[in-house]
């Protein structure tokens, strides 16, 4: 197998379809994104053993490399790096979601990283959700019984996750990962923001071969004219219902960010997302 660089990079947000972006993706003849399958294959073929590295790395059944993220993995050197990328495609990336969220303290210089060691005309592709929708949709996800992160939210409602555990030293990840537009605003001054497209995981479920085809188009590949079979991933159903007053506290809450976020993308459509 011969390693390339990667052409473009899904870089967040958790919880907003990074997973079927990867793998719908992929269903293009000229596009290539990483997979659990091919990181179990390449780690055999150069005798990686996953549980020396950290996060996506370690984690065979994960999408994710976590490689600029965390610095372990970085400090393998971006030749190591290039070997998950071994098909001679067009256009070849990866999804890791960790590496939009630049604010958390093991994420730092992530985006210095992704700067110095890919090439400058790296697409970066951010999906975004209602951040209400988001941030719900994570703390359902802390809550399963085989879930060994977020360790201080669990058994908690989520108003006590959210309205009562709020503020900045509370360092809240279900908050913070639903807040957008520092983190685009780092990506588009580090990148170009000509080289960062943004889509809404709303959008997306309504017209996934339009939506897709507008990034085929972003990343240069040719649109495709019918679903080549689509998949929805990681659908949940849930015990409970997001209840009133985390709802109104939250669209408070956010609304200062999601107001930047369509200053910056007008031509988005909003109508799935709450009120803010």
């Amino acid at each position: 197998m011969q390693p390339h660089d990667p052409t473009f990079i899904i870089a967040g947000a958790m919880k907003a379809s990074t997973s079927a972006a990867a793998i719908n993706l992929n269903k293009h003849e000229d596009i290539y994104v990483v997979t659990p399958w091919w990181k179990k294959r390449i780690n055999e073929s150069y005798g990686i053993v996953a549980s020396d590295l950290a996060g996506g790395l370690s984690a065979e059944g994960s999408k994710e490399l976590d490689f600029f993220n965390l610095k372990a993995n970085a400090d393998k050197g971006i030749e190591f790096y290039r070997q998950y990328f071994p098909l001679a495609r067009p256009h070849k990336g990866e999804a890791s979601p960790n590496y939009f969220h630049l604010e958390e303290k093991q994420n730092a210089g992530c985006l210095d990283r992704m700067k110095s060691m890919l090439n400058p005309d790296t697409k970066i592709i951010i999906l975004l959700r209602d951040p209400i929708k988001r941030a719900f949709s994570h703390w359902n996800h802390i809550q399963r019984p085989n879930q060994n992160f977020g360790e201080r939210f669990k058994g908690k409602t989520f108003n006590e996750c959210t309205e009562l555990m709020c503020g900045e030293k509370a360092k809240n990840s279900i908050l913070n990962r639903s807040k957008y537009a520092d983190n685009l605003i780092a990506f588009r001054e580090a990148f170009g923001a000509e080289n960062v497209y943004v889509g809404l995981q709303e959008s997306i479920k309504k017209d996934q071969v339009g939506e897709y085809n507008k990034i085929h188009q972003f990343l240069g590949a040719d649109i495709v004219t019918e679903d080549p079979g689509y998949k929805e991933v990681h659908e949940a159903s849930y015990d409970v219902t997001l209840d009133e007053a985390s709802q109104q506290f939250l669209q408070i809450y956010f609304a200062p960010d999601v107001n930047k976020v369509k200053e910056m993308y007008p031509d988005l459509d909003y109508s799935d997302w709450f009120t803010y």
